[in-house]
C-alpha cells in the first residue's frame, strides 16, 4: 500500500541539483528553446505586420472607412438610417468648390475644398491619413491643408499660422477671393497623384449657406456583422426619392480576405515546421539525459519517489530553462524584426502603392504571447515521453537500463560470434543504431535543414532575372496611355520621344473598338473573377457582345507598327507570312483566355466593321500571348497591322511606344520621359528599374529564407553533436575496457569517424533520393507560380551542404573523444567504477 507523501522541497532541490549537474546539456535545451522561441515570434511578427500594413494601405488608398454614401439626404432619412441599428457611424461631408488657378490646369492639377463634421473626420477619414499637424478649423478663415494641395500651391514649407490666399469657385457657381489661415496639414493618399485637398469649418458652412441636405451627402459604416445584409435592409426600410441612389464602397476587409488567408496558411504551416524542429532537437536532448540517468530515477524511485514526482523532476528542469530560453528568444526576434519587416515591406510595397504601404512593426502582445505559449507547448511535448520513461522503470530495471542496450540473440539464441575480430565499421553500425529513436531524429533534423535551403534554392533560381527578362520584357521602356485620349499620346509627343538622344527605336501601337462578325467570346470569368459582383459584370459584359446586339457587339484591336510586328515574328514561334499581316490579309487573335472548345469554334476569317461602314476582312491566326512582345490589355484582343486599323478608325488612338535605347543613355531617357509624361493618364515602365526590383525582391526572400534554413541545419547539427556526446559518454566504459585489452587510440578514432560517417551517408542517401523528388516537385510548383520560371538544380549549393555534414559528422568525434580521453585508461575505468 503506498502513501502520500509530500515532499514537494526534496523535489525542487533535486530538480536544481540536476540542472547543476548537466550543464552541456542546459545549453543545448536553452539553445534549443531560444531558436524556436525566436523563430516563431519572428514569424508572427512578419506575418502580422504584413497583414496590418496591407489593411492599412488599402483603406488608405480608398480615402474612407465608410461602406456608403447618400447624397442630398433628408433629416427624416437620417433619422430612419440611425434607426435601423445596423451602423457604428454616419458622418456629413460637403463639397464646397475648387481652386482656380491657371499653374493647377496647366499641370491637370485639382484642389477641392470640402466640408467634413466631426463623426467623418475623426472616424472615416482619420484613419486614411497620415502626418496630421495642428486641428481641424474651428473658424470661418481656417484651413486645414493636404500636403499634396501645398505642393501645388508652391506652398511646401508654410507653417501652422501662416495665411493662404485662394481663389475658387464654389459649388453654387460663385468665384471667390479669400485669405485663409493654415489651422493643419495632412498626407493624403491616392493612386492617382492629382488632387489635393482644403478642409473648411462648420462656421464657413453655416455662414455661406451650405447643407447637407442640399449641398452634400452623408458617409455611412456598417458594423461588421452587418455589411452583407446592409443594402438590403437600407432598401427595404429606407424610402429614396426619384434622383437619390445609395452608393456603395468596396469592403477592404473582404477586398484583403484572401491574402489574410495566404498568409495565415503560409505562417501557421512554417510555424508547424519550426515547432517540430524545435520538438526533434529538445526532445533528443531529453530523451539522452533521462536515459543517461534513469540509474539515478530508480535509486529515488526505490526511497519512496512516486511516478508523478520524478515526472516534475524531469518537466521541472526543462520549464525553468524554458524561463532562460524564451525572452532571450522573444529579444532577439524583436531586435531582429526592427531591421526585417520593414525591408520585407518595402519589397513587398513596389507596384502596389509604395507611398501608401506604411513600415509598422506590430509588436503586439498577443503575438509575444503567442509565440511563448507555443515556445512552452513545444517544450511540454518534447518532455512528455522522456518524462514518462523516467517515471515507469523499475528500480531493477533501471539498475541494467542502457541507451538502446537491447540484447539481439541471432536464431540459435546465442550472441553473435567471430572468429576474425570484430569489425571497425560493423562496431561504428552498432553505435549509431544503439538507440534507433535518436538516430532517426538527427537523421530527419538534418534532412529538413539542408532540404528547407536546397528547396528555397530551387525555387528562386528558377525565378532568375534573366528568365523573367527574357519572357516578359522585350524593350528598355514602355509608356502607356493609360486612359487613351488621344491628346495626351498624339504624334508630336511621339516625335519628341524619338528625337529623345540615345533612342535607337520606336514601335508604336494604336487601339480602337471595333464591330466583329465573331460570336465566340472566351471565358473570362476563371481569369478575372474576383467577387460576386465582377462575376455579374463580366456575364452582363459577354451578354451585349453577342451578335444579336450588334450595337454593342465590339472587339478591341490594336494596330502593330512594321517594326514591332516584324520583331515579335523574329522572336516569337508563330508561324506566319509577315508580308501578309503587313499588307492586310492575317490578323492576330490572342486566344490565351479562350477554352479549347472556343478555340476550335472560330472561323478561318474575321470581319471588321470600320466606324465609316467600310470593312475589312483577315485570314485568323491564332496565338497565345503570354509574352509582352505585343500589348496585353487584359482581354482578348485581336492585333492588325497600324496601316489597315487607320482604314476602319482614323481616330485610332495612340496607345503603346515600345522603346530601346542605348545602354550609356538609359537613365538621361527615363529621367527626360519622366518629365515628359503625364502621370495621371500615361505611365512609364523602365525595363532596368522592373529588374531592379524584381532582384530586390528575390535577394530579400533569400535572405529570409537562407537565415531559416541556416537556423534549421544548425537544430540538426546540434543534434548530432548531442547524439556524439551522449554516445561516446555512454560508451566511456566500453572503449576504455577495450583500450585496456590492446585496442589503439587510432582503431577507436576510425570507428568514430565510421560512425560519423554513417550519419553522413544515411543523410545524404535520404537528401539524393527522398530529397530529389521534393525539388522537382517544387520545380513544377515554381512553374505553375510563375510561367517565366526554368528549373535549376541547385547542384553548387547541394555539393557545399553535403561536404559541409560530412566535414562536421567526421570532425566533431573526434574532437569530443579527445576532450574525454585526456586521462589514462587506468583512470578512466577507476571512475567509471566510482
Amino acid at each position: 500500500m503506498k502513501f502520500k507523501n509530500n515532499n514537494k522541497n526534496i523535489v525542487k532541490k533535486i530538480t536544481k541539483s540536476s540542472l547543476k549537474f548537466n550543464r552541456v546539456r542546459n545549453i543545448f535545451v536553452v539553445l534549443a528553446i531560444v531558436l524556436t522561441t525566436f523563430m516563431t515570434c519572428s514569424i508572427f511578427t512578419i506575418g502580422v505586420s504584413l497583414v496590418n500594413n496591407y489593411n492599412t494601405m488599402n483603406i488608405r488608398i480608398r480615402g474612407t472607412t465608410s461602406d456608403a454614401m447618400l447624397s442630398n439626404p433628408k433629416k427624416d432619412q437620417i433619422e430612419a438610417i440611425k434607426n435601423l441599428g445596423i451602423t457604428t457611424s454616419i458622418g456629413e461631408e460637403i463639397l464646397v468648390g475648387n481652386v482656380i488657378n491657371q499653374e493647377l490646369e496647366k499641370d491637370n492639377h485639382e484642389i477641392f475644398l470640402k466640408y467634413y463634421d466631426k463623426e467623418n473626420w475623426e472616424k472615416q477619414i482619420t484613419p486614411t491619413i497620415s502626418n496630421v499637424e495642428g486641428n481641424y478649423p474651428t473658424s470661418e478663415d481656417e484651413v486645414m491643408v493636404s500636403t499634396k494641395a501645398l505642393e501645388f500651391l508652391g506652398k511646401e514649407d508654410a507653417k501652422i499660422g501662416e495665411k493662404i490666399k485662394l481663389e475658387y469657385i464654389d459649388a453654387k457657381g460663385n468665384k471667390n477671393k479669400k485669405e485663409f489661415v493654415l489651422s493643419g496639414k495632412y498626407k493624403t493618399y491616392s493612386i492617382t497623384e492629382k488632387i489635393g485637398y482644403l478642409a473648411l469649418s462648420k462656421d464657413y458652412i453655416k455662414n455661406n449657406d451650405f447643407n447637407v441636405g442640399d449641398d452634400g451627402s452623408i458617409t455611412i459604416c456598417f458594423k461588421s456583422g452587418k455589411k452583407y445584409s446592409a443594402q438590403a435592409i437600407l432598401k427595404s426600410k429606407v424610402k429614396l426619392d426619384d434622383m437619390q441612389e445609395f452608393d456603395y464602397y468596396n469592403d477592404v476587409d473582404e477586398d484583403g480576405k484572401e491574402i489574410k488567408q495566404k498568409f495565415i496558411i503560409v505562417m501557421g504551416t512554417i510555424g508547424l515546421f519550426i515547432a517540430f524542429s524545435g520538438y526533434l532537437l529538445i526532445y533528443n536532448i531529453m530523451y539522452i539525459s533521462v536515459s543517461k540517468d534513469i540509474h539515478f530515477y530508480g535509486l529515488i524511485k526505490t526511497i519512496g519517489a512516486s511516478p508523478k514526482q520524478i515526472k516534475k523532476i524531469v518537466n521541472g528542469q526543462a520549464f525553468r530553462l524554458s524561463i532562460i530560453g524564451i525572452p532571450i528568444g522573444l529579444f532577439l526576434s524583436a531586435t531582429v524584426s526592427f531591421g526585417v519587416v520593414p525591408m520585407i515591406l518595402e519589397n513587398f510595397s513596389v507596384n502596389v502603392n509604395t507611398n501608401a504601404m506604411p513600415g509598422d512593426i506590430s509588436f503586439n502582445p498577443v503575438i509575444f504571447i503567442s509565440a511563448t505559449i507555443f515556445s512552452i507547448l513545444t517544450v511540454s511535448i518534447s518532455c512528455r515521453k522522456p518524462a514518462k520513461i523516467a517515471s515507469s522503470i523499475s528500480p531493477t530495471e533501471a539498475l541494467k537500463y542502457s541507451i538502446g542496450n537491447k540484447e539481439k540473440k541471432n536464431k540459435n539464441n546465442s550472441y553473435r560470434k567471430s572468429t576474425n575480430g570484430g569489425k571497425i565499421y560493423k562496431m561504428a553500425y552498432h553505435n549509431v543504431f544503439r538507440d534507433k529513436k535518436s538516430a532517426i531524429l538527427v537523421f530527419l533534423s538534418l534532412f529538413m535543414g539542408i532540404m528547407t535551403y536546397l528547396s528555397i534554392y530551387t525555387f528562386t533560381s528558377s525565378l532568375s532575372v534573366d528568365n523573367y527578362i527574357d519572357k516578359y520584357i522585350s524593350n528598355d521602356f514602355r509608356v502607356q496611355n493609360i486612359q487613351a485620349i488621344d491628346e495626351k499620346m498624339n504624334d508630336d509627343f511621339i516625335k519628341k520621344v524619338e528625337n529623345i538622344k540615345g533612342v535607337e527605336s520606336v514601335s508604336k501601337f494604336k487601339f480602337s473598338n471595333l464591330q466583329s462578325d465573331t460570336n465566340e467570346i472566351p471565358r473570362l470569368l476563371g481569369k478575372f473573377i474576383y467577387d460576386k459582383d465582377d462575376m455579374q459584370e463580366i456575364i452582363d459584359f459577354q451578354g451585349k457582345m453577342k451578335i444579336g446586339t450588334p450595337m454593342y457587339h465590339r472587339s478591341f484591336i490594336i494596330g502593330v507598327d512594321d517594326l514591332a510586328i516584324e520583331k515579335f515574328s523574329e522572336m516569337s514561334n508563330v508561324e506566319m507570312n509577315l508580308d501578309d499581316f503587313k499588307s492586310g490579309k492575317v490578323a492576330l487573335i490572342d486566344t490565351l483566355c479562350y477554352s479549347k472548345e472556343e478555340k476550335n469554334n472560330l472561323n478561318d476569317t474575321i470581319t471588321l466593321k470600320g466606324k465609316y461602314s467600310n470593312s475589312l476582312t483577315f485570314k485568323i491566326v491564332k496565338f497565345e500571348n503570354d509574352s509582352n512582345l505585343l500589348p496585353d490589355i487584359g482581354l482578348p484582343v485581336i492585333y492588325i497591322s497600324s496601316s489597315q486599323i487607320e482604314k476602319l478608325d482614323k481616330k485610332a488612338v495612340n496607345s503603346m511606344l515600345y522603346i530601346n535605347v542605348d545602354k550609356k543613355c538609359e537613365e538621361e531617357i527615363y529621367s527626360r520621359l519622366n518629365e515628359m509624361i503625364d502621370s495621371e493618364y500615361l505611365f512609364v515602365e523602365s525595363r532596368s528599374q522592373l529588374v531592379k526590383d524584381f532582384s530586390g525582391n528575390v535577394t530579400i526572400m533569400n535572405i529570409i529564407s537562407t537565415s531559416m534554413s541556416a537556423i534549421l541545419i544548425l537544430i540538426g547539427v546540434l543534434n548530432f553533436i548531442n547524439v556524439m556526446v551522449t554516445s561516446i559518454n555512454m560508451i566511456r566504459k566500453e572503449l576504455a575496457i577495450m583500450e585496456s585489452i590492446g585496442m589503439t587510440k587510432k582503431q577507436i578514432k576510425n570507428m568514430l569517424v565510421f560512425e560519423g560517417g554513417y550519419y553522413a551517408g544515411i543523410t545524404t542517401f535520404l537528401i539524393s533520393t527522398f530529397g530529389m523528388v521534393i525539388i522537382f516537385e517544387i520545380a513544377k510548383a515554381t512553374k505553375k507560380i510563375a510561367s517565366y520560371a526554368k528549373f535549376v538544380f541547385p547542384i553548387l549549393p547541394f555539393i557545399c551542404l553535403l561536404v559541409f555534414i560530412f566535414i562536421i559528422c567526421l570532425i566533431i568525434p573526434l574532437v569530443i573523444y579527445k576532450y574525454s580521453s585526456l586521462k589514462s585508461v587506468t583512470e578512466r575505468l577507476r571512475e567509471i567504477e566510482k
